[in-house]
C-alpha cells in the first residue's frame, strides 16, 4: 500500500510531539492531587555534614512531617513567630499562595536544621511553617502552630 508522503510526514511528526508531552508528563498513581505525595518511606531527615547547600542528592518531600515538626520544637531559639498574614489571606494546602503574599523567609540558621527537598522552600505564615514550590507557589504543606 502506496502512502502519500505528506501523510507519512504529519504522521512521523505528531509521534515525535507526543513521545516528548509523554515523557513530560508527571506520573500519576490515581490516587488524586492530595496523594501524590512523592516520598519512599523514611529517609534520612535533616542535614549532616555531609548534607550542604552543594549537595545534589535532593529528595521529594516526605508524607509525614511528623520528624519536621520535632525539630521545629526542639530548635526554637531559631524559629520565631512571624507577622500574620493580612487580613483574608489564608494558606491552603494545594493551592497557589494568594496573589501578591509569599510569606516571609525564615532566618538562614532556621532553614539550615530543615531537610531540604528540591524545588521546595520553606516559608513563615505568621505562626506556621508553609513548604512551598517554587516554580509554581503552590502549597505542599502547611504545620499549623508550630511557631511560638
Amino acid at each position: 500500500m502506496k502512502m502519500p508522503k505528506r501523510l507519512v510526514a504529519g504522521l512521523g511528526v505528531l509521534m515525535l510531539g507526543a513521545s516528548s508531552l509523554l515523557q513530560a508528563a508527571p506520573q500519576d498513581d490515581g490516587r488524586g492531587p492530595d496523594h501524590d505525595r512523592g516520598g519512599h518511606g523514611q529517609q534520612e531527615q535533616g542535614r549532616g555534614p555531609d548534607r550542604g547547600p552543594g549537595e545534589q542528592n535532593w529528595r521529594r518531600p516526605p508524607q509525614d512531617f511528623g520528624p519536621v515538626r520535632q525539630i521545629i520544637h526542639d530548635d526554637r531559639e531559631h524559629f520565631t513567630r512571624g507577622a500574620p498574614p493580612p487580613p483574608g489571606i489564608r494558606v491552603v494546602r494545594g493551592q497557589p499562595l494568594p496573589h501578591g503574599y509569599y510569606g516571609e523567609r525564615l532566618d538562614p540558621r532556621a532553614v539550615a536544621r530543615l531537610p531540604a527537598y528540591h524545588g521546595y522552600e520553606w516559608r513563615r505564615v505568621g505562626g506556621d511553617v508553609a513548604l512551598i514550590e517554587v516554580g509554581t507557589g503552590i502549597v505542599y504543606e502547611v504545620l499549623n502552630s508550630v511557631l511560638y
